[in-house]
């Protein structure tokens, strides 16, 4: 698994554990993470951050307003991540195309647990604010206005979170759940009635091998299509 990037925090206080460990916000966002992709979000309190990191849970109030604020925070460090491995093509449609592999990456190979647990959440951080002005930069390069580059932004955002979520969500699940739901798929065929189901009879052939692979760079080369050939203003 990749290694969490530390990204820069404003007001960083520090303070030592009982073990000698300083304590930052990037600590907890480091155990955030760890706790998250190796016993999953719902083990997320005080407590249990308090003991990853070896310090009193009142500690944590110190860095964060809630445990909420952590989550927000692993969230905004998931986009910095993906930001920091994105540069900038010569088109901007291959830029946003770069831009979202390089989310997508982060969520679902590098961090699936826990990029399933925040990628509903907004973050409201430096780094999503980042990542909105190149969005909205680079669809501006295109040539859409403010108000139509907005609503891009939107679709763009919905389909890559929506997207990751629900890949990230099947790799959550136990290795026989995932083989059980494939096996299904292969089987597809034998199972359909074909006098009743004469479509999806023909198309099982193509879905046994499609549904056990990812749809997301078939997903947004349809998606960018539709985005390069739409009205770049809002009338």
């Amino acid at each position: 698994m990749a290694e969490p990037r530390r990204q820069p925090a404003a007001g960083r206080r520090r303070r030592r554990t009982r073990a000698g460990t300083d304590l930052s916000r990037e600590v907890y966002i480091d155990a955030a993470v760890n706790l998250i992709e190796n016993r999953g979000a719902a083990v997320m309190s005080a407590r249990t951050l308090a003991a990853a990191v070896g310090a009193d849970a009142s500690a944590l109030y110190r860095y964060f307003g809630s445990v909420d604020d952590v989550l927000r925070a692993v969230a905004d460090r998931m986009i910095g991540i993906a930001l920091d491995n994105w540069s900038r093509s010569e088109h901007w449609i291959d830029s946003l195309a770069d831009l979202a592999r390089a989310l997508y990456s982060v969520y679902v190979n590098d961090f699936p647990q826990t990029g399933f647990a925040v990628a509903t959440r907004t973050t409201g951080l430096d780094n999503e604010i980042r990542a909105v002005e190149l969005t909205i930069g680079l669809l501006r390069d295109g040539g859409f206005d403010d108000e139509t580059a907005a609503y891009r932004f939107r679709s763009l955002a919905d389909f890559l979170l929506g997207q990751a979520m629900l890949e990230a969500a099947f790799l959550s699940l136990s290795p026989d759940i995932r083989s059980s739901d494939n096996t299904a798929w292969q089987e597809l065929g034998d199972r359909i009635p074909h006098a009743e189901a004469p479509h999806a009879a023909a198309a099982a052939p193509h879905l046994r091998v499609l549904m056990l692979r990812s749809s997301f760079e078939s997903s947004l080369q349809l998606m960018l299509s539709g985005l390069a050939a739409s009205p770049r203003n809002a009338a």
